[in-house]
């Protein structure tokens, strides 16, 4: 009986996050090259016809319980099933489910695990943990790492497991479509749509954008129009942007969560896409598949230099990077974008030959060694 790879994950659309993106995508992708997938997620995760779907009966958490209700689940069926089938633990949730109780399924299983970036600094603060990370990543046939950043804090942190370390960057959605053709009339045609794309949360800065827009001149700042399209999973850090936003002299609108279809409009019609993620103690940007998204719709990219966003973002040529906390030097990055026609169009093409190198596909092939 032909191998299935098993995707693990406690986070799939309709979730909008990286990581639950990052399993859809991937397991598309290598449906459509003939593989056969099952993706293992909480119940009323998305279904797609090219994809095999099993619904845990629990909603997914990094919570004890949920870990132990994952392992014991696979357990069951990798005792009924005896086929070379391949379990990749893709989102921090499944990771540290079987960095719990992965004793309890036998060591013969073949096992990819995915580090977004943030299980580094979430699996080693804790000094058990922190040993039962090590023997797990021992146990890996393959570590899957999206940027230079997380291959050289997972090499220092366990450099005898270099050697299988896989480093292949994320790419853009393939549900997001370019429609800017039906946008010859934008609303507010003088004005300059900037885009941040990302759940509102302290850990992607939406703050560092408002704050630093709010220096520049009153006249510029009548120009501006910030869109912020994601959920509101941070009541109180929601409510400090919208302080911010009352004295800002643009316009700021909260998009909330969007569609895919309300996401490639978003893209479509802005002219300068702005996230400005921050390293916070249990938590960093691994990679940033937005920023490649944003390229691919040419539009240049503010952002930070932490975590993996420098493997998203070319310096110069796809984007402007700041310092993180740096908002002198952040505002006058804005200002050059968004005073500077030409720059953003240069910045912009090349964003645009720059996103063309990565597909899901690739990806797909290279991790699970398709033709």
């Amino acid at each position: 009986m032909p191998r299935i790879i098993h995707i693990l994950t406690h986070e799939y659309p309709p979730y909008r996050g990286g990581a639950g993106r990052y399993c859809y995508e991937l397991g598309l992708a290598a449906s459509k090259l003939g593989e056969r997938i099952k993706v293992w997620a909480p119940t009323g995760s998305v279904k797609n016809e090219h994809i095999d779907l099993e619904e845990f009966a629990w909603k997914g958490s990094q919570g004890i319980i949920s870990s132990w209700r994952l392992v014991k689940k696979i357990k069951k069926f990798i005792s009924a099933n005896d086929n070379e089938d391949i379990f990749h633990l893709a989102e921090l949730g499944s990771s540290r489910a079987f960095l719990r109780f992965g004793w309890l399924i036998p060591k013969k299983i073949k096992l990819i695990l995915t580090i977004h970036g943030s299980e580094i600094l979430r699996f080693t603060r804790n000094p058990i943990e922190k040993w039962l990370f090590r023997k797990f990543l021992l146990r890996c046939e393959t570590i899957h790492v999206l940027s230079k950043f997380n291959k050289q804090k997972l090499t220092e942190f366990c450099p005898s497991v270099e050697h299988n370390i896989c480093l292949i960057p994320g790419a853009p959605s393939s549900s997001l479509r370019d429609i800017r053709s039906s946008f010859n009339e934008l609303t507010g045609k003088n004005k300059i749509q900037i885009l941040c794309v990302g759940r509102i949360h302290p850990r992607k800065g939406q703050d560092q954008v408002l704050l630093a827009l709010k220096s520049l001149p009153k006249e510029e700042q009548d120009r501006i129009v910030v869109r912020f399209a994601g959920p509101k999973t941070k009541p109180k850090f929601f409510d400090k942007l919208v302080n911010i936003s009352e004295s800002f002299a643009g316009k700021v609108i909260f998009e909330g969560d969007c569609t895919d279809d309300k996401l490639s409009e978003l893209y479509s019609f802005s002219d300068i896409f702005a996230l400005t993620s921050l390293p916070l103690s249990n938590s960093v940007e691994g990679f940033g598949f937005v920023y490649l998204e944003a390229s691919s719709y040419g539009l240049p990219i503010i952002a930070n230099r932490t975590g993996g966003v420098e493997d998203a973002v070319i310096e110069g040529k796809t984007g402007l990077l700041a310092q993180p906390g740096d908002l002198k030097g952040l505002s006058q990055l804005l200002n050059d974008l968004v005073n500077d026609q030409k720059l953003r169009e240069k910045i912009g093409r090349e964003g645009k030959i720059w996103a063309k190198n990565f597909t899901w596909k690739k990806v797909a092939q290279e991790l699970y060694n398709l033709d």
